[in-house]
């Protein structure tokens, strides 16, 4: 009744046709009935996606959530705003359950099939229901943000982390990739404090290539290395009185430094001088000179004037200073005389020679016999001494207080700190050699291989560190499906290109466990198409927000009645006072008369209901009347002078039969339609038609035939 009003209403008024509220109505009204047909739709779709994972429910939320509403407007965004903590999630739980058989698809198949009853249980999903169905939250907030991660959960927490950086386009992304880098090559470094400042040494390193100590990286990266840095290797090594000679020997050699850069306790023993002093006048004292008093008062004096004199007048002021301290001059004993006076007796026993001793002459030197028994081991010392001091000078100040020690306190875990410093130092010059590996370029990190990365920082651990720790086990995951299979590599780098199509795709699919070849689940074939779409049009899916408060309401309150749909087989008939709205192409020669063309696009709702189904899918229909029928005449026909609108009204006499045709699956609301009906309202050109934009018409009387064909909703 309500629209028949309004028919009336607009329809009493003869005047000439033009963008007028009869366009404005038809307008909304199409695009409510657009709407019906796209929230019935989308609503089944949404409650599809939701009973089929639960899990891509969770991560979909925001997505699922406008789609089911009329404003498509920010559908894009958001679905790349969920698909960004769904993808991160995913990438770290891979990695820290060790990553399956390294199918990467069938790994995303058991990620959101954790989610539904009939999962299996196991610790890997434990974590993740935990996380999405208990605390409602990202697994990675839960496990990385909110809580400190366990040790073997640090490295694939600082990928994911760079994952959701990456997909934001944050510019961390570099950061907490060398974090991750750093929980490789550091793992055995037990103080925090220590590892902080590593990770801050290896930033630096990473990202100043040009201020690299190269001789410190040299040393530390040989490759040989690494079987000598265990605690057993080094006490072996370091307590033989034979490596520590070839070191002095050689100084040049390749491992001469590795004793001195953990300041092996050993050093103290092998390396220092005990010196004896023996005076005229006063009784004899005897001092032990550690090594590194001995290397210090070995840099100022000039090798080329080295003779047994200089020598063991250096040993022999070592010895007195620690005698006599400053403060003790002037008290009795030797300290109240003159320091070597003639005939004084200096016997000094070091690397283990046989004690030698040597007497101050008249002439002010000491002699003694065999010439220059300490000069040439004095002379190696030496220069063994400035290239351990020269590689102390490279190591950072951080770190010198566990590295390069020069004295006798050294840090606890000094022997880890080596050891992490050579895989440092490996990782570094690696990734110096293959430099593309971590170019910074105007593309910041979309050319990072991420997985490439990490196999570079495990390389620079030894065999048995690999085998012993479980944290890097899921690089070497191969899947057995072919070059068709993605492995994690191939998922970093779709990352790090910002690939959303492919990885919404991949993601998708495996969460709907939906294959290409599938044609069977119209809901999730749909759903898939529809992030496709999305995400391949940056814009996302354009909305008009005009009068939208008004389409919504109108939608609402028709959507507000019961829901029957199409009729059934045990349920065949079905007859309703609620119109069936649609979108038709519609066919009639009168439109010709005022368009040049016989064809219509356009919104029609019949009225009253019948439907009889001859089966599930098929069926025929019937009506009278099209209330809307006149507001489309007005709304499409072109500007003009129209007369005798009194019979516009008859186009609400719309006699139709038709036949329906339906998928109960997909919906039992919308349907196919196309049908054949009467149309009474007749046109009548009264211009010349010389001038097409001056239309001269008259409505009137005279029944035609009219066929259609178009998309139905069935309330």
């Amino acid at each position: 009744m309500r629209w028949l009003i309004t028919l009336g209403i607009l329809c009493s008024f003869a005047r000439p046709a033009r963008a007028d509220l009869a366009s404005s109505i038809y307008g909304d009204v199409r695009d409510v009935v657009e709407e019906l047909i796209q929230s019935e739709v989308t609503t089944s779709v949404v409650r599809t996606v939701e009973a089929r994972s639960p899990a891509l429910a969770f991560y979909m939320h925001g997505t699922l959530e406008r789609l089911a509403s009329p404003y498509w407007g920010s559908l894009g965004r958001v679905l790349k705003d969920d698909l960004t903590v769904a993808v991160a999630d995913f990438v770290y739980w891979h990695m820290s359950t060790g990553g399956g058989d390294g199918d990467i698809v069938a790994s995303a198949k058991r990620f959101f099939r954790c989610a539904t009853v009939t999962a299996d249980v196991n610790e890997a999903c434990k974590r993740l229901v935990v996380a999405i169905v208990q605390q409602r939250r990202p697994l990675l907030e839960v496990e990385c943000r909110r809580t400190k991660p366990l040790a073997d959960r640090r490295m694939a927490c600082h990928v994911g982390l760079a994952v959701l950086a990456a997909l934001k386009g944050r510019g961390e992304v570099r950061q907490h990739l060398v974090d991750a880098l750093s929980e490789v090559v550091l793992m055995e470094v037990a103080d925090r404090t220590v590892g902080n400042r590593m990770r801050d040494v290896l930033t630096k390193w990473l990202d100043l290539p040009k201020d690299l100590p190269t001789p410190l990286l040299e040393a530390l990266a040989n490759p040989d290395l690494g079987p000598l840095l265990t605690d057993a290797a080094l006490e072996t090594r370091c307590a033989n009185w034979v490596e520590i000679k070839a070191a002095i020997d050689d100084h040049t050699g390749p491992l001469s430094w590795l004793c001195f850069a953990v300041t092996h306790k050993q050093l103290e023993t092998n390396l220092q001088a005990t010196v004896t002093v023996k005076e005229t006048a006063h009784p004899a004292f005897t001092h032990v000179v550690p090594y590194w008093e001995i290397e210090k008062a070995s840099r100022d004096f000039d090798t080329d004037r080295l003779d047994d004199d200089v020598t063991y007048r250096m040993f022999a002021e070592l010895a007195w200073d620690k005698e006599c301290p400053p403060g003790k001059e002037g008290e009795a004993g030797p300290c109240a005389g003159k320091r070597f006076e003639t005939g004084v007796q200096i016997t000094v026993a070091w690397l283990r020679r046989p004690p030698f001793k040597v007497t101050l002459s008249p002439t002010g030197k000491f002699t003694g016999a065999p010439p220059r028994f300490l000069v040439s081991p004095l002379l190696k010392f030496r220069k063994l001494m400035r290239r351990i001091h020269e590689l102390r000078s490279l190591v950072p100040p951080s770190l010198s207080g566990a590295l390069f020690h020069a004295g006798q306190s050294v840090s606890a875990d000094t022997k880890a700190v080596l050891r992490a410093a050579h895989r440092m130092a490996r990782l570094v010059t690696e990734l110096r050699a293959r430099w593309y590996l971590w170019q910074k370029g105007s593309r910041s990190f979309e050319e990072l291989d991420v997985a490439e990365l990490l196999h570079v920082a495990r390389a620079s651990l030894d065999k048995a560190t690999i085998e012993s720790n479980a944290t890097l086990a899921f690089l070497d995951k191969q899947a057995s499906g072919g070059a068709a299979t993605l492995d994690i590599g191939d998922w970093l780098r779709m990352v790090m290109r910002a690939d959303y199509r492919s990885l919404a795709m991949e993601s998708l699919r495996a969460a709907l466990d939906l294959k290409l070849a599938n044609m069977n689940r119209p809901h999730e074939t749909f759903f898939l198409s529809l992030s496709a779409y999305l995400l391949d049009n940056s814009e996302g899916v354009g909305e008009a927000v005009a009068r939208s408060a008004f389409r919504a309401s109108a939608k609402e309150l028709l959507l507000s009645a019961s829901h029957r749909g199409v009729p059934r087989v045990g349920d065949r008939v079905r007859f309703r006072a609620i119109p069936r709205v649609s979108i038709r192409l519609s066919f009639n020669d009168t439109y010709a008369i005022t368009d040049g063309d016989s064809r219509r696009r356009l919104i029609a709702a019949d009225w009253p209901t019948l439907l009889v189904a001859i089966n599930d899918y098929f069926g025929l229909e019937a009506s009278i009347i099209d209330p809307v029928a006149p507001l489309a005449e007005m709304a499409l026909r072109p500007p003009g002078k129209y007369t005798r609108y009194k019979y516009v009204a008859l186009d609400a006499v719309r006699p139709r039969l038709g036949i329906w045709v339906a998928v109960p699956q997909f919906s039992r609301r919308v349907t196919l339609s196309s049908g054949f009906g009467a149309r009474l309202l007749d046109l009548e050109r009264l211009d010349d038609g010389t001038d097409p934009k001056m239309l001269e018409v008259q409505y009137g009387y005279k029944p035609s035939l009219t066929f259609d064909a178009g998309i139905q909703f069935v309330f």
